[in-house]
């Protein structure tokens, strides 16, 4: 069921598990438990639809590279940032779980395989067709002369086929499944403003609750799962500092470290008339369900010591440069029901994040070139193509330097906003130039074209258009060594017997592929270890340094326990 915080005060709520966060993770591991008879506490900062009071909770401060505004790359309702997702979906590739001695902290505590059947129940969850992720036999299926693959060396560049979700809200998607479980109590417009634990700072005790309302309660659990973001995870550790002055699990200092996103870069590129068609790397199959990457061969990133690098191509049409395009377009699917669907408008038009008055004042200006633009963009007609452009979309190294670290600004509820400092390393660079310098010599190796040349600064710094795909990543990593990384392999917090983080800041890098299935896939990894956790035996503590298992958990049994 559905219960509005703002009407509880002063309360003390009892149950077996407490989830902090509904995005992705958070409601996974709910409906993943909700037959298991457990009392179930979701507790979500906002509610069912958007709301800027609450969004603003997010407010914080960039000194790193550039990024997002924090309030903008995070979103704070029912769903969480699943509202604003595009919907690509990839597993990640077993390179990526594999220790590469080149890469400081790389290595999974997991086998690859280990994940396989938790990705097949994550790709229902996503909505995906299948788990087929195999390039050519979705380009076979398709049968269109534009899904045609070229022949790229495959030592240097393979294919990553991307199959889209339509995109999943979760929020909205599974809602009734959170509504209709006598299991599941979902408290909106809670915000969990710190844990209380023993004086020792080993147990969790409870999580208080706030609203913006200014009421408050606490709920006590056995078990605690933080599921509130990659950002937002690191802020709730280190805000609870009541008997850990660091933070909580932060006895090494490295809750909030290792900040890692996807950076995305934009490069044009140069094509022969009458050239292979490039349309099956782009996303001109997105109404097939698909879409291809080139990546980096495992083999040539392990020959040169780099990093996951992968990239789509992206026709240009005449017109969609121009400020009066992207000002239309930002405002049309802005007004859409589907607006949610795009990636880059999240948010509606209205308000302090809408259109300037110039930006509407130069679309009646020039709406002739607008009108073009947008016939363009229905039809996309080869031959008003204008040009291409090389997106790279490539792995980022675990930086310690990259962090998320408490402010001296303070939100609605007077606790510390947070400070974003987003650094990269050279690695992160090098192997976005020479993934693009691949690309380029079997561009040219095929008589199709080239890129654009780089000014000479580029060929050190990032360009100024850097962005990153809004997946924060690594900040309470997982890690079997506690001064290695935050949570254990089961993703329990170092030291901390009933706390766990769920979702893509348990990352120990973060590959080539987008988060979200595999954020999916390893919360449900994780439901599987808190069910035989929570349903072993009656014993009330579980020590720190147990592992999870039937045979050793130690918790209250809560077989017995009816939902309320």
């Amino acid at each position: 069921m559905f219960i509005d915080a703002r009407g509880i005060a002063n309360a003390e709520i009892e149950a077996d598990l407490c989830i902090v966060g509904a995005g992705a993770a958070g409601i996974t591991l709910a409906i993943a438990l909700a037959d298991s008879n457990l009392r179930i506490c979701l507790l979500e900062s906002g509610g069912l639809a958007f709301r800027w009071g609450t969004q603003a909770l997010y407010q914080g401060r960039n000194t790193g590279l550039p990024y997002f505004a924090l309030d903008v790359c995070q979103i704070r309702y029912f769903g969480g940032n699943t509202n604003g997702w595009g919907g690509w979906c990839r597993p990640l590739d077993p390179i990526d779980f594999q220790p590469r001695p080149w890469l400081a902290l790389s290595g999974w505590p997991l086998a690859p395989g280990e994940l396989q059947p938790h990705y097949r129940r994550a790709i229902e969850l996503c909505e995906l067709p299948n788990d087929n992720f195999d390039a050519r036999s979705w380009c076979d299926r398709c049968g269109e002369d534009k899904a045609r693959l070229l022949p790229f060396d495959p030592t240097k560049l393979v294919p990553s086929v991307y199959q889209f979700s339509p995109p999943t809200r979760f929020g909205r998607v599974y809602r009734d499944k959170v509504r209709n479980s006598a299991s599941i109590r979902c408290f909106v417009n809670a915000n969990v403003l710190k844990f209380d634990t023993t004086y020792d700072a080993t147990m969790v005790t409870g999580a208080l609750v706030g609203t913006l309302a200014g009421n408050r309660f606490r709920v006590s659990a056995p078990l605690f799962v933080l599921a509130a973001g990659g950002i937002e995870n690191a802020r709730l550790l280190l805000l609870s500092n009541d008997a850990s002055p660091a933070g909580l699990g932060n006895g090494n200092d490295l809750v909030g470290r290792h900040f890692m996103e996807h950076p995305h870069t934009k490069r044009g590129m140069v094509v022969r008339r009458g050239s292979p068609s490039l349309a099956v790397y782009g996303l001109r199959l997105h109404d097939r369900g698909f879409s291809v990457r080139l990546d980096l061969s495992p083999e040539l990133q392990r020959r040169e010591e780099l990093l996951h690098y992968s990239a789509n191509i992206h026709p240009v049409y005449i017109g969609h440069t121009s400020e009066a395009w992207l000002s239309f377009r930002k405002f049309v699917l802005s007004l859409s029901p589907a607006r949610l669907s795009d990636p880059y408008v999240r948010f509606p038009p209205y308000g302090r994040k809408g259109l300037s008055l110039r930006q509407v004042a130069d679309i009646a200006r020039r709406f002739d070139q607008v009108a073009i633009a947008a016939f363009l963009q229905l039809f996309q007609p080869d031959r008003f193509i204008a040009g291409y452009v090389l997106e790279s979309k490539s792995e980022q190294a675990p930086n310690p330097l990259s962090r998320v670290t408490l402010d001296h600004e303070r939100d609605a509820f007077g606790l510390n906003r947070v400070k974003l400092d987003w650094r990269m390393l050279p690695i992160d660079r090098r192997t976005v130039l020479r993934g693009e310098e691949i690309v380029e010599s079997e561009l040219m190796r095929l008589g199709i074209g080239r890129l654009a040349p780089l000014p000479p600064r580029e060929l050190e710094e990032w360009p100024d258009n850097l962005e990153g795909g809004w997946h924060q990543m690594g900040t309470t990593r997982m890690d079997p060594d506690p001064r290695r990384g935050v949570v254990d392999a089961d993703a329990r917090v170092h030291g901390v017997a009933n706390l766990f983080v769920a979702g893509a800041s348990v990352f120990p890098t973060g590959g080539a592929a987008p988060p979200t299935l595999t954020i999916v896939a390893l919360t449900l990894r994780l439901a599987d270890r808190v069910k035989a956790w929570l349903s072993a035996g009656p014993v009330t503590v579980l020590r720190p340094q147990d592992p999870i298992s039937r045979s050793d958990a130690r918790t209250p049994a809560a077989a017995s326990s009816a939902a309320s």
